[in-house]
């Protein structure tokens, strides 16, 4: 029997007068409920009016009962049969997850548990498998919970299914009222409707052939068979970690050697990355004892050419010239500052770490550093060589199939457009997968980790060498030969990774075109043993291939003399006759990919000896170079090289990949522990999915051509058709990629060029005598590059133009952010179309502005991942606008970090009484309550300017007492600036209230935040300047914020964070009313808001 809904605990809704059945025509209409609606649908429509009225009435109101035999409850169990599926319920007991505790937000993926009563979040791109069980469970999740920020959480009680009504409201497109006005309309409307609302035919959020009984079948489909390969998925993914997790990490091993050297050499317990080795061209004597500096010099008012973070300086090394008594303490120094401190007073005793270079350079001379990485890196081959080769299979097997299968999608037109070695075919496939018998040869067959892990000779019909190059062997690149001379080479990292040659003779043409350009021949050089590149003594190559690749024994190098710099010298110019590779050469017998890892471990440790045993002080420690290089033959296996990214450089290695203008470098430590990344997602999709695509898609989506039908009694969904745009595959797959405008040599073009304090390098051409300028800016690829920049910038702009270095023209405009960087600025916001005039009646109403909207890539296409951003912020039309996106690292990840930023405009800036200066417990002097207050809570600091000099005192106490702490920072204060009106109208503002305006803006329903979200801690730091010249004060402010989501448990959203800056003017005037103080606020004080979020 269908349940009543005229409920007597329905007391907000006065009764209803039916009208009679002839007045029926006379009411509004009223959206009807289809003609029969299940018991249980009424039922669970009853529950959620009468939470409803719980709620605006402030009662407790609990969770809802939701039937499995409606259409939330089929959906609610087919999630709860996901969560409790054994792959899943595995990954979560191994994760030590409390099962009931989960909570899951659909829109980013990310899980939120108890894990041995601590609450941890989990996401499907980090390292703890999330992503590779998740994937059925999050798709039932976005149809249940489709509003962004909405998070779901399933409590369970036997077969009985509960959730909170806010789900069930936005489940079937209702919002959840805020107050009883709102609640008596809703209330009203569906009662009269005996049903939920029908959902719009047009709902972006909650689209029927989604929801529908039939896409729910074809839900449970994919999901079998997701969970048929995810084991296999999440074990390789195991594998590739525990890899990186596990080789040593020679720049975390620096930072903690410069440590240990710093306190044996001072007692301080540093962050070595705090420490600065300066570089400078000129010194001067420090002109007091008060001046005085640990190397005896000082440097006012220049910039170094060379500054280095202490760890990355210890990897350099020390060279010949610094061990020159006096040389090296007169033109560096250890200091807290890197560059931009020109203009700031320079460097000097004020900003110095108190230890001469000179006695740190001593100290690393004395330590055996070398010794303890060996023994770990002889460690890590012990323990995982195995693991090593299944990797690199894996990474083999991929490769070869990715690339088939963008071959097979070239139309006939852009194939001719390829280079010839580009053009893989399925011969070519077929040949290179003979390395690997044991494997399908069918590329769409999902594999098994133990299927990878199976070492098998390759067959009959391949014959696999290590490419040998006039007697020299790559340590990485294979070449393979099939019958009838057709040569294919994988060259790992490369992309493609595969080359192929009609014969013999092409490769060799081929490698000669490679030493005639300088960026090729690097490229190529690289995958060859350093110790193969110098000119030798004869017999030299012999003893170093028995030492290094005792497999990959060869003959021919014994009495060679010359090395391999000379000999592709030699090729370059003509002057060595030749083939260079003899088909012959260098055969591999047995396991494949077992030769591979052993030549790495051995290129590895025998590069690691060759260079110990040099005598030269220079060479003290570049044997750490070396392993670097030899290191990067595991960087280079992309997208292994993604969870394997600990085996990058050490000292912003960057390789030319041959043919391209690709380059890799590990410019920091975070890169070098990357444990995740869209690539690598990619593999694990095309090596474990049943019948994968090759491409990373939602298993869950119904496929473009064949759409679900509505289930019966729904309405068909009709929608106009778009024409697909056809893919330019000769366009940057990324956005944002400005990779091949990059200057060519750009580090040693700016090497010993005058950089001023925005990062920008000036650099004179010495054959016109012009001017050019050049900055460091990273793109979407994560690698740092030179770029040339349009010489009419203005630095108080704070933006660049980037051109290409040949033709001048434009390429992107960049920002200088706060932290030194360069960071691409998508200018104003100017007037978007959503500010123009709406649409005549009758047309077809424009979705609403986003402010994700915005963010495009150079193209013109929506940044991918930029709609994280509308979970969080709402758009306001009455604002001017500014957005940028910048590459950062999160956990060792290469991220894109977008903002956005706008002013608060305040033109008649006023002081409350209870801001207003009076007398204070503290002092003689007036000061504002408020601001004495603040002075324990906040950072404080002033600078006094004295013509061309500014001093910076930061208010510091070591008080206990509350009160005592601010008895001494107000005194400070009073003796930095000594006017006591001054220091009065100071305290008026110098407060947190002056942050208010900001604080209320985010938090109102109307505008900011969205309901739900709210600021978190802030760390406010308040800098107060004071010109002794002008008797002129600045007060200014700049807070960071988290912000939270209580409701979800969500007590702080690290990947967002808001800045708030205000700066507030006192000067002295003439024309103020009260002659006791002379000291007026400016009226205009707008506050500025940034907004940033890392996307995920």
């Amino acid at each position: 029997m269908p349940v009543s809904l005229n409920t007597p605990h329905l007391a907000l809704i006065p009764p209803i007068s039916r009208p009679p059945t002839a007045q029926a025509s006379a009411q509004p209409a009223v959206a009807q409920a289809p003609a029969s609606v299940h018991p249980d649908e009424t039922a669970l429509l009853a529950a959620y009016l009468a939470a409803v009225q719980r709620k605006v009435l402030q009662q407790k109101v609990g969770l809802v009962t939701v039937s499995p035999q409606t259409t939330l409850g089929q959906w609610l169990q087919d999630y709860r049969n996901q969560l409790e599926h054994p792959v899943v319920s595995g990954w979560m007991r191994d994760q030590n997850i409390d099962i009931a505790s989960v909570s899951i937000n659909p829109a980013t993926g990310a899980l939120s548990a108890e894990v041995e009563g601590v609450r941890k979040t989990f996401l499907p791109r980090d390292n703890s498998g999330w992503g590779q069980v998740s994937g059925p469970l999050l798709a039932a999740a976005k149809v249940i919970c489709p509003v962004p920020g909405s998070s779901l959480q399933l409590t369970v009680d036997g077969e009985t299914l509960k959730v909170k009504v806010k789900l069930i409201a936005e489940f079937y497109g209702k919002y959840l009222p805020k107050n009883g006005t709102e609640a008596r309309a809703q209330i009203r409307r569906l009662e009269h409707n005996k049903a939920f609302d029908p959902i719009a035919p047009n709902d972006p959020l909650r689209p029927a052939a989604s929801r529908s009984a039939q896409a729910l079948g074809v839900h449970k489909q994919h999901a079998a068979q997701y969970y048929a390969s995810a084991p296999q998925a999440l074990a390789f993914k195991r594998l590739a970690v525990d890899v990186a997790n596990n080789l040593p990490n020679t720049r975390a091993q620096a930072k903690l050697w410069a440590e240990t050297l710093i306190f044996q050499l001072t007692g301080k317990q540093v962050d070595a990355d705090t420490i600065y080795l300066n570089r400078f061209k000129t010194a001067n004597t420090p002109l007091s004892a008060e001046t005085a500096t640990a190397t005896g010099w000082e440097h006012p008012g220049e910039e170094p050419y060379s500054s280095l973070r202490l760890p990355d300086a210890l990897l350099e090394n020390f060279s010949e010239h610094d061990g020159v008594p006096g040389s090296l303490d007169q033109e560096a120094g250890l200091y807290l500052a890197g560059p931009g401190q020109s203009a700031k007073g320079g460097y000097g005793a004020h900003n110095q770490f108190p230890l001469a270079p000179s006695a740190l350079m001593h100290a690393s001379w004395k330590t055996d550093f070398q010794a303890g990485m060996t023994q770990k890196i002889d460690n890590f081959w012990s323990a995982h060589t195995g693991d090593y080769e299944t990797a690199i299979r894996g990474e083999f097997a991929y490769q070869a199939r990715k690339q088939l299968k963008a071959a097979q999608t070239w139309p006939p037109a852009e194939r001719t457009l390829q280079a010839p070695e580009h053009r893989f075919t399925r011969e070519d496939y077929r040949l290179v997968m003979g390395a690997v018998p044991n494997l399908p040869s069918d590329e769409n067959a999902p594999l098994s980790v133990e299927q990878l892990k199976t070492k098998a000779t390759a067959n009959g019909r391949v014959q696999a060498h290590a490419l040998n190059i006039h007697g020299f062997m790559s340590s990485d690149i294979l070449r393979f030969s099939a019958d009838g001379g057709r040569q294919v080479l994988y060259i790992p990292g490369a992309q493609p990774a595969f080359l192929r040659f009609d014969s013999l003779e092409k490769l060799n043409q081929w490698v000669t075109e490679q030493t005639r350009d300088p960026k090729k021949r690097e490229a190529l050089v690289a995958h060859f043993p350093l110790i193969y590149r110098q000119d030798h003594a004869a017999g030299f190559a012999e003893k170093a291939a028995t030492t290094l690749m005792p497999i990959l024994w060869f003959s021919h190098v014994g009495d060679k003399k010359e090395g391999l710099d000379t000999i592709f010298e030699k090729m370059a110019t003509g002057t060595l006759k030749g083939p260079a590779i003899n088909n012959g050469h260098s055969p591999i017998e047995g396991d494949v990919f077992s030769t591979l890892a052993t030549a790495a471990k051995e290129r590895m440790t025998g590069d690691a000896d060759v260079m110990i045993k040099s005598n030269s002080e220079v060479n003290r420690d570049t044997w750490l170079n070396d392993i670097t290089v030899a290191a990067s033959l595991l960087a280079r296996l992309a997208p292994i090289a993604a969870p394997v990214a600990a085996l990058a450089a050490v000292t912003g290695l960057a390789e030319g990949v041959l043919g391209t203008e690709k380059a890799l470098s590990g410019d920091t430590e975070a890169e070098r522990n990357d444990g995740e990344s869209k690539a690598f997602d990619g593999l694990l999709n095309v090596l474990f999915s049943v019948g994968a695509s090759g491409s990373v898609e939602d298993p869950f989506l119904p496929p473009e051509d064949q759409p679900i039908a509505p289930a019966p009694g729904e309405a068909p969904v009709v929608e106009s058709l778009q024409p697909r745009v056809p893919v330019n595959r000769l366009q940057p797959s990324q956005a944002g990629n400005i990779s091949e405008h990059a200057v060519a040599n750009g580090e040693q073009l700016i090497e010993n060029a005058t950089r001023n304090a925005k990062g920008i390098y000036q650099v004179k051409d010495q054959v016109s005598g012009l001017d050019h300028w050049f900055i460091r800016y990273t793109d979407t690829t994560g690698v740092g590059r030179v770029y040339e920049v349009r010489g009419d910038f203005k630095l108080s702009h704070d933006y660049v133009q980037i051109i290409n270095r040949e033709t001048g023209k434009p390429v992107m405009t960049v920002h200088a952010t706060a932290d030194g960087e360069w960071a691409r600025g998508l200018g104003p916001g100017g007037k978007w179309p959503w500010n123009k005039p709406s649409a005549p009646p009758g047309k077809e109403a424009k979705p609403l502005p986003k402010v994700s909207d915005a963010f495009v890539d150079l193209e013109g296409r929506k940044l991918e991942g930029a709609e994280q951003i509308d979970e969080y912020l709402k758009m306001d039309d009455n604002m001017a606008y500014e957005y940028s996106i910048r590459n950062v690292e999160d956990n060792g990840v290469i991220k894109s970090k977008i903002g956005i930023s706008w002013d608060l405009a305040e033109d008649d800036f006023q002081i409350y009484a209870s801001e207003a200066a009076g007398p204070s417990d503290f002092s003689s002097s007036e000061y504002s309550e408020q601001f004495t207050k603040d002075l324990a809570r906040f950072n404080y600091s002033v600078v006094v300017k004295n013509g061309l000099t500014d001093t910076r005192t930061v208010l510091t106490s070591t008080a206990q007492d509350g009160l005592e702490n601010t008895a001494e920072k107000l005194r400070q204060f009073e003796a930095l600036i000594p006017n006591p009106k001054l220091r009065a109208r100071i305290s008026e503002v110098a407060h947190q209230g002056s942050l208010a305006p900001s604080t209320k803006y985010l938090n109102d329903e109307a505008t900011g935040l969205y309901s739900g979200f709210y600021l978190g801690g802030r760390d406010t730091e308040i800098i107060i300047e004071y010109d002794a010249v002008t008797r002129q004060a600045k007060v200014n402010f700049v807070g960071k914020s988290t912000i939270s989501q209580p409701e979800t448990e969500r007590y702080k959203i690290p990947e967002v964070e808001i800045i708030t800056k205000r700066t507030l003017t006192i000067s002295e005037s003439n024309e103020t009313q009260d002659a006791a103080n002379v000291y007026v606020i400016d009226k205009k004080a707008p506050s500025n808001i940034e907004f940033t979020l890392v996307l995920k």
